[in-house]
């Protein structure tokens, strides 16, 4: 059923998870609900592994040691907080806050898609239309030029190489970026350090890695301030939040923190001997630490780090757009002087004849 889950993406868990609380809220039995949420849900997937969760809870199992099974597709931390409301008696406020969780967490990484993939799809618009014009109908001009014997200018001879690029190497530069895109991505699926090094490169990359960082700090501290505010003790909060990071640069160094925080180093310390967070954040935490409001200082720093991602976001699309309109205006101004400074010569010359 490996095929299915792929299927499953957080908005459909966060959709489930706000079913789910709303029902317990109306004090619904548990095993009922799970029942009425796999009837209701379109997706296959989702319905098999309710099922399955159902089955295992009328058999006597608990909640949260069904749902650790299906942990590839709910996360450590989805069972852990739910193991933590049967203790308390509060699951239906535990799945509230999950779905919430979850759904900031989709709009911010639909934020970035978006903000990433308009921008690429108008490049390649160009890029195509560019190549477009230089195939199709630059040859048209240049059998004209030809028969007249114009003395073509740089501009013209530039685009006359593009053309015989494109011509003669176009469809084998495709297949070789075709096949190098493949063996690229099998690499990177398949090997550990490759990923790990493509991922601390990725950190080095203006705005873009910034706005990973930020992602990251923010899924790591509002995680952590969950698992604090459930009461679960700081060296399995810590353990939890990290296992949401997909960085894996930055999901070293959160492991080497939560390290020193075992051999005895507060967080806030242990995150400033690894660069991790910002000062500012730094110093939040600490003086969450010292005054016992350290989930609090947590939720702070999450909903700044999220302020700040949004911020960059809105400045990435500003930068990008005047970016394209530059490259768009290079692009058509080569192509405007490759054929109309011929052109003009060319009338200079008959009018010169006469």
């Amino acid at each position: 059923m490996l095929w299915l889950d792929n299927k499953i993406n957080k908005q459909d868990i966060s959709a489930l998870f706000l079913q789910i609380s709303i029902m317990l809220s109306a004090s619904l039995p548990l095993l009922e609900v799970i029942q009425v949420c796999a009837k209701n849900t379109q997706k296959p997937a989702l319905k098999h592994i309710l099922l399955e969760i159902a089955y295992r809870l009328n058999l006597g199992q608990k909640l949260s040691i069904a749902f650790k099974e299906h942990r590839h597709i709910f996360g450590d931390m989805t069972w852990s907080m739910i193991a933590l409301g049967e203790k308390s008696g509060e699951l239906g406020e535990i799945f509230k806050m999950l779905s919430a969780h979850l759904e900031k967490e989709h709009k911010n990484k639909s934020k970035i898609k978006r903000a990433l993939l308009y921008p690429l799809l108008v490049l390649i618009s160009i890029i195509g239309a560019f190549v477009g014009l230089v195939m199709f109908v630059l040859p048209e001009f240049l059998v004209m030029f030809d028969e007249l014997s114009v003395n073509l200018p740089i501009y013209t001879r530039v685009l006359i190489h593009l053309q015989h690029f494109f011509t003669h190497f176009g469809l084998i530069a495709l297949i070789v970026c075709a096949v190098s895109a493949v063996v690229l991505y099998r690499f990177y699926t398949r090997s550990l350090n490759f990923r790990h090094k493509i991922h601390a490169l990725s950190l080095h990359v203006p705005v873009i890695g910034e706005m990973i960082k930020l992602n990251v700090f923010y899924q790591y501290t509002f995680t952590l301030f969950l698992q604090l505010k459930s009461a679960t003790p700081l060296d399995v909060a810590l353990s939890l939040s990290n296992d949401t990071i997909g960085n894996l640069a930055l999901k070293a160094r959160f492991m080497q923190a939560l390290t020193l925080v075992k051999n005895g180093k507060s967080l806030s310390l242990a995150l400033t001997q690894e660069h991790l967070l910002d000062d500012i954040s730094l110093a939040i935490l600490a003086a969450g630490e010292q005054s016992g409001k350290l989930p609090e200082m947590l939720e702070v720093c999450a909903k700044r780090f999220e302020e700040i991602a949004q911020g960059k976001i809105d400045f990435l699309i500003s930068l990008i757009e005047p970016l394209l309109s530059f490259i768009m205006g290079v692009l058509l101004l080569l192509l405007a002087l490759g054929v109309f400074v011929p052109m003009w010569d060319m009338s200079s010359h008959a009018m010169g004849g006469v």
